[in-house]
């Protein structure tokens, strides 16, 4: 088969010929894969900031999670991949029955056959990665009092009336969720596609700040909000802008208090301080970025006074799938083209491209890329 390796020290990406792989437990399934993404935690190792000095060349996730780059495993895409554990973590997208959807039966059999397959690649990971993003930070009990408009920790406990909880009465200031989105790579795209939708199907006023230090990733955020249909964007407002723009911005919108929550999606000690900064005191930062060795940019003692509580670690993307694959159904005014200036999915391309295809990736030349395994 074929698979693209990486070799030490770093930036050396070459298609080699393997064999395939084969079963080594029972619960093993071997795939054929006819697509496969280059995702955004590729570059760690791909830099060569993995500290793996063997070459690394193809199968899936471990049993214990680890991405490409990781020495107990040999990562990256192939051509057939190991599946260990398949029996609890693979769908069988040919059977709708056998995962839960918001959708009705009908329109779920109708998405399965009608979705072009880089549409339902997406449900692999990134997808699920931003949706779940969204769902940590807007599921924390320090948001709930912006969403229910009680203070904390009544915000709990709606059996209470205001009178039996001497409650603090909310201006209309004080329900505003005020959301920042550090990185717009896929992932934070999904993340910004997923929080407008969760936001404008709870009604509620929000203001969605989007960043990245790419000029192309800020462009192409633009063109995706702009595609979006009015139900998927509420009424609150949503900019992207620079770093520096947004913290000017955060600032004088929230009269100096910060961010709700802010999701951070780099995988970057830089991009946490920048959390932080962001983030108002007893607010919460969604890191979903993958992190390397460099330790977080904190203190203790800057953690316990201003009360911040942080959210680490990687997607359950079993778990989300049916959440994503509803959004994916919804949303294909974003998720549904390939190359037009508001698709998350940028090319298609060929095995042998993948050399190139990582350097203008790592260098923010294009967006998402999608292998096409089988071509050449």
């Amino acid at each position: 088969m074929q698979a693209i390796r990486w070799h030490p020290p770093s930036f050396d990406i070459r298609v080699e010929s393997l064999p395939i792989p084969e079963i080594q437990h029972p619960d093993d399934v071997i795939v054929k894969v006819k697509l496969a993404a280059l995702c955004g935690s590729d570059l760690h190792i791909y830099r060569g900031h993995g500290g793996v000095e063997k070459v690394l060349g193809y199968t899936a996730r471990c049993p214990e999670g680890a991405l490409f780059g990781s020495p107990l495993l040999e990562g990256g895409q192939a051509q057939y991949v190991r599946v260990p554990k398949a029996g609890g973590t693979l769908f069988n997208l040919s059977n709708p029955d056998t995962w839960s959807s918001a959708l009705p039966a009908q329109q779920k059999e109708q998405a399965l056959t009608g979705l072009a397959d880089v549409s339902l690649l997406m449900l692999a990971d990134i997808l699920p990665t931003g949706v779940f993003a969204a769902l940590q930070a807007l599921n924390h009990p320090k948001v709930q009092p912006a969403l229910t408009g009680r203070p904390w920790p009544l915000c709990f406990s709606p059996e209470i009336s205001a009178a039996e909880g001497n409650e603090i009465n909310f201006t209309a200031e004080d329900r505003i969720v005020t959301i920042a989105i550090i990185g717009l790579g896929p992932v934070g795209i999904c993340a910004a596609v997923s929080l407008l939708d969760a936001l404008a199907t709870r009604q509620v006023p929000f203001v969605i700040v989007a960043t990245d230090l790419l000029e192309s990733r800020r462009e192409k955020m633009k063109a995706v909000y702009e595609a979006i249909g009015e139900s998927g964007k509420g009424t609150g407002e949503f900019v992207v802008l620079s770093a520096e723009d947004a913290k000017a911005y955060i600032d004088k919108s929230t009269g100096g208090v910060g961010c709700t929550a802010v999701l951070e999606v780099v995988g970057h000690p830089d991009a946490l301080a920048s959390a932080y900064d962001l983030v108002r005191a007893f607010g919460v930062i969604v890191s979903v970025g993958v992190h390397g060795a460099p330790p977080v940019p904190f203190t203790g003692r800057q953690l316990y006074n201003k009360n911040v509580s942080f959210d680490f670690g990687r997607c359950p993307a079993r778990a989300m799938f049916p959440a994503a694959f509803d959004l994916l159904v919804k949303r294909q005014d974003v998720f549904g083209a390939v190359g037009k200036p508001a698709s998350l999915i940028d090319r298609v391309v060929g095995i042998n491209t993948a050399a190139e295809s990582y350097r203008a990736f790592d260098k923010g030349e294009v967006g998402k890329v999608i292998f096409n395994l089988w071509e050449h």
